[in-house]
Protein backbone atom coordinates (compact mmCIF):
# COMPACT_ATOMS: atom_id res chain seq x y z
CA UNK A 1 0.00 0.00 0.00
CA UNK A 2 1.45 3.42 -1.41
CA UNK A 3 0.60 6.31 1.09
CA UNK A 4 1.20 10.14 0.19
CA UNK A 5 2.63 11.39 3.74
CA UNK A 6 6.58 11.89 4.79
CA UNK A 7 8.21 10.60 7.31
CA UNK A 8 9.73 12.94 10.27
CA UNK A 9 13.23 12.09 8.51
CA UNK A 10 12.51 13.07 5.06
CA UNK A 11 12.19 16.33 3.06
CA UNK A 12 10.92 17.17 0.19
CA UNK A 13 12.86 17.56 -2.96
CA UNK A 14 12.51 21.23 -3.36
CA UNK A 15 14.09 22.22 0.40
CA UNK A 16 16.93 19.26 -0.18
CA UNK A 17 18.02 21.16 -3.73
CA UNK A 18 17.31 24.81 -2.32
CA UNK A 19 20.13 23.45 0.42
CA UNK A 20 22.73 21.83 -2.32
CA UNK A 21 22.32 25.38 -4.07
CA UNK A 22 22.89 26.97 -1.11
CA UNK A 23 25.93 24.86 0.38
CA UNK A 24 27.99 24.94 -3.22
CA UNK A 25 27.03 28.75 -3.38
CA UNK A 26 25.02 28.18 -6.29
CA UNK A 27 22.18 30.43 -5.99
CA UNK A 28 23.67 32.99 -7.69
CA UNK A 29 24.51 31.73 -10.92
CA UNK A 30 21.64 30.27 -11.13
CA UNK A 31 19.87 33.95 -10.77
CA UNK A 32 22.39 34.70 -13.34
CA UNK A 33 21.56 32.36 -15.80
CA UNK A 34 17.63 32.88 -15.57
CA UNK A 35 18.49 36.97 -16.15
CA UNK A 36 20.40 36.05 -19.01
CA UNK A 37 17.85 33.65 -20.67
CA UNK A 38 15.38 35.77 -20.07
CA UNK A 39 17.42 39.11 -20.94
CA UNK A 40 15.30 39.82 -24.21
CA UNK A 41 12.11 40.02 -22.23
CA UNK A 42 13.31 42.10 -19.49
CA UNK A 43 14.74 44.95 -21.74
CA UNK A 44 13.80 44.42 -25.08
CA UNK A 45 15.37 42.64 -28.18
CA UNK A 46 17.62 45.54 -29.22
CA UNK A 47 19.45 45.97 -25.62
CA UNK A 48 19.17 42.23 -26.05
CA UNK A 49 21.33 41.63 -29.08
CA UNK A 50 23.83 44.41 -28.23
CA UNK A 51 24.55 43.33 -24.77
CA UNK A 52 28.13 40.79 -25.06
CA UNK A 53 27.82 39.69 -21.19
CA UNK A 54 26.32 39.96 -18.02
CA UNK A 55 27.31 39.00 -14.60
CA UNK A 56 26.20 38.77 -11.26
CA UNK A 57 28.45 39.03 -8.13
CA UNK A 58 26.32 38.92 -4.98
CA UNK A 59 23.32 41.66 -5.85
CA UNK A 60 25.66 43.58 -8.08
CA UNK A 61 25.08 42.96 -12.13
CA UNK A 62 27.95 44.11 -14.20
CA UNK A 63 26.20 44.69 -17.76
CA UNK A 64 28.82 44.24 -20.86
CA UNK A 65 28.09 46.26 -24.24
CA UNK A 66 30.03 47.54 -27.06
CA UNK A 67 28.15 50.87 -27.92
CA UNK A 68 29.12 53.65 -26.27
CA UNK A 69 25.31 55.34 -26.93
CA UNK A 70 23.85 52.49 -25.47
CA UNK A 71 25.78 52.30 -22.90
CA UNK A 72 25.05 55.97 -21.85
CA UNK A 73 21.49 54.84 -21.99
CA UNK A 74 21.87 52.28 -19.45
CA UNK A 75 23.71 54.12 -16.90
CA UNK A 76 20.76 56.80 -17.16
CA UNK A 77 18.62 54.20 -16.43
CA UNK A 78 20.24 51.65 -14.19
CA UNK A 79 17.16 52.38 -11.50
CA UNK A 80 14.15 51.08 -14.27
CA UNK A 81 16.79 48.25 -15.32
CA UNK A 82 16.75 47.11 -11.57
CA UNK A 83 13.22 47.76 -11.28
CA UNK A 84 12.07 45.61 -14.22
CA UNK A 85 14.58 43.12 -13.23
CA UNK A 86 13.57 42.18 -9.72
CA UNK A 87 9.70 42.58 -11.10
CA UNK A 88 9.92 39.96 -13.38
CA UNK A 89 11.67 37.54 -10.71
CA UNK A 90 9.61 38.63 -7.90
CA UNK A 91 12.15 38.66 -5.53
CA UNK A 92 15.30 40.92 -4.87
CA UNK A 93 18.02 39.36 -6.80
CA UNK A 94 19.21 43.49 -7.94
CA UNK A 95 20.56 46.20 -6.01
CA UNK A 96 23.44 47.58 -8.00
CA UNK A 97 24.30 47.47 -11.93
CA UNK A 98 27.20 48.60 -13.53
CA UNK A 99 27.91 49.20 -17.04
CA UNK A 100 31.17 48.02 -18.40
Amino acid sequence: MKTDYMTSDEKPIKSIINELLNTYRLTGKIDELKIWSNWGEIVGTIIAKNTKKLQLKGTTLKIYVESAPLKNELIFHRTVLIEKINLYFNKQVVNEIQIM
